[in-house]
């Protein structure tokens, strides 16, 4: 296929080395950051990042989707005003969170975990990110990867430089970075409104049938994001709670090490899944279908293999960038390189169910492997420790990835196991 060697390559090329400097900044920083925050500093700063990726689907009711699906069925002036009605839905959100939190903690005010205003902090925070992504996912649609890039990079560079301002001269520990994130997400957020006001993407005129559009959309994925947040965020609080906050500030520069490998297959699939929508479009012929399966193998050979790449070196990268009360980080990367590289094969498949707006189900699949994964991590926890999370990782994602696979091929057919197709030697329709 031609695309995968002109457009697409291209693409990525230019996606993938913005998303690897933007990554790659916060990553070149880790050792400033380990050396001024003790582990159970950062295990507290991972427990503020975990609610944050709570509030972030809370937020928008993860409604954001539905604009990049509707970008390829909306005129744009219908466009804009659809993302004006998105706003308004994560306008409500943030004012009814606000109110829970207070409310919560005027009940039980010794009973959260942090302090009340840091989840306020943190869906102030989910808010801005949304209003970002926003305008930042209109650049990926409308394939101009070299400002969303630019972008992307002067938020992040904003955010830290806050954050060092605030941890090493203010001296204000796990709080400097929150700070840091907060300002910087707020200024950006501001910057995209005005971007996306200049462009004519942003129309406040309310809409029944686009808020039905965008809840239709967003509402069935609460389970699918709760799911996730449960298989991978939420360990944090568990380990927190049985094990305690230094081994969870471990633990979470452990996820740190091996994210290059989500780092990699989302910036593949930012790309990649707008090319598959606007072939998923027009009628595909069987070539076709067999020329996205035998890509999609390879994509599969090169995650497994970057994996087994990434757990050979994180002992060294460890033991060379951070201090030596890290050391110990290293004890989990192998169960979490694998796991991230099935949740990569996982991401590859979805987008299938996601064209066909099959939402429900994936909400099903994912709900029903969050049931199996949070019994799994406390037993495996009691059994083995911290280590036990990681393991329990690696099963749910391969599981999550089985279970989405054999799903996605009845909602949207395609040659995964027809061999004859995949070796040439058949040209029958599927």
């Amino acid at each position: 296929m031609s695309i995968f060697k002109s457009k697409l390559f291209n693409d990525f090329s230019i996606f993938f080395s913005a998303d690897v400097v933007n990554k790659a900044i916060p990553f070149a920083l880790l050792p400033v950051f380990t050396y001024y925050l003790t582990p159970e500093e950062y295990g507290t700063l991972a427990i503020f990042t975990s609610f944050l990726m709570v509030f972030g689907f809370i937020i928008g009711l993860n409604t954001l989707g539905a604009i990049t699906i509707n970008f390829y069925k909306f005129e744009k002036h219908e466009l804009s005003k659809f993302i004006g009605n998105i706003f308004l839905i994560l306008f409500v959100t943030l004012i009814f969170t606000i109110a829970v939190i207070l409310i919560a903690n005027s009940i039980y005010p010794n009973e959260l975990e942090l302090s009340y205003k840091w989840y306020i902090i943190a869906t102030i925070t989910a808010f801005n990110t949304s209003i970002v992504m926003i305008n930042t996912n209109l650049w990926l649609v409308e394939q101009k990867p070299k400002i969303y890039g630019l972008y992307q990079i002067g938020e992040t560079l904003i955010k830290l430089s806050l954050s060092l301002i605030f941890v090493i001269i203010v001296l204000l520990t796990w709080k400097g970075r929150v700070y840091g994130m907060l300002i910087g997400s707020t200024l950006s957020a501001i910057v995209s409104i005005i971007y996306l006001i200049k462009r004519g993407y942003l129309v406040f005129e309310i809409s029944l049938i686009h808020l039905k559009d965008a809840l239709n959309y967003g509402l069935p994925l609460i389970p699918h994001s709760i799911s996730y947040w449960l298989k991978t965020s939420a360990i944090i609080l568990i380990i927190a709670y049985l094990v305690g906050k230094e081994e969870t500030g471990l633990y979470s520069i452990s996820i740190q090490i091996v994210a290059g490998i989500d780092l990699l297959t989302k910036a593949f699939n930012n790309t990649w899944s707008q090319h598959l929508y606007r072939k998923l479009s027009s009628d595909l012929s069987l070539k076709d279908k067999v020329d996205i399966v035998k890509f999609t193998y390879k994509y599969f050979f090169a995650v497994i293999i970057i994996a087994i790449i990434v757990v050979i070196i994180s002992p060294i990268v460890i033991n060379l960038i951070l201090p030596n009360s890290y050391s110990r980080s290293g004890n989990y990367t192998l169960y979490l390189s694998f796991a991230a590289a099935f949740h990569g094969m996982y991401l590859m498949i979805v987008h299938y169910i996601l064209f066909e707006k099959k939402t429900k189900y994936l909400s099903l699949i994912t709900i029903f492997s969050s049931i199996l994964h949070i019994p799994l991590v406390y037993i495996l926890i009691s059994k083995y420790d911290t280590i036990g999370a990681a393991q329990a990782q690696l099963i749910t994602s391969i599981f999550s990835f089985l279970l989405v696979w054999y799903y996605s091929n009845k909602v949207y057919k395609m040659p995964w196991f027809s061999l004859k197709l995949l070796k040439g030697e058949d040209e029958k329709t599927v």
